[in-house]
């Protein structure tokens, strides 16, 4: 059996390596949410730009209106094609914050169970030599009266 102030304090550690970890998964949730905003005002102010251009379809414009239209097009695509790139990259490393959660969880869950199985044997053993003290204690007093 184990020191049960050994396992309560292994369990101390490993509650604390649970918060750390749900607070990391909360960070990455978050950066992905943050991300994930910021490439859709990015996607709608591209979609935006392209409506404004079209409703001047109607007017002439010049070769180099066009050409700098179509080059400021051409940034936002790879501007948003990044963006998604980062997303997914933060995305990943979300899903491995939640593998750590996940396996820092276990972890707690086991040392719980384990101080928890350790408590009871410990509280089982206790019952059965208070009851062999009872039962010891009661055997003399009946031996006594016999005499």
């Amino acid at each position: 059996m184990s020191d049960p102030k050994q396992l309560a304090q292994v369990l101390s550690m490993a509650d604390k390596a649970l918060e750390k970890a749900a607070l990391d998964l909360r960070s990455a949730n978050s950066a992905v949410q943050a991300l994930k905003q910021q490439l859709t005002q990015l996607q709608n102010y591209r979609w935006d730009y392209v409506k404004q251009a079209q409703q001047q379809a109607g007017t002439t414009l010049q070769a180099s209106h066009y050409q700098q239209y179509h080059h400021f097009i051409a940034k936002l695509d790879a501007a948003i094609t990044q963006h998604i790139a980062r997303v997914r990259q933060a995305e990943a490393a979300a899903q491995q914050r939640q593998t750590l959660w996940q396996q820092a969880h276990q972890r707690q869950q086991a040392i719980a169970l384990l101080l928890e199985k350790n408590r009871t044997r410990a509280a089982a053993l206790a019952e059965k030599r208070s009851q062999r003290e009872l039962d010891e204690f009661a055997l003399q007093q009946f031996v006594r009266r016999q005499r």
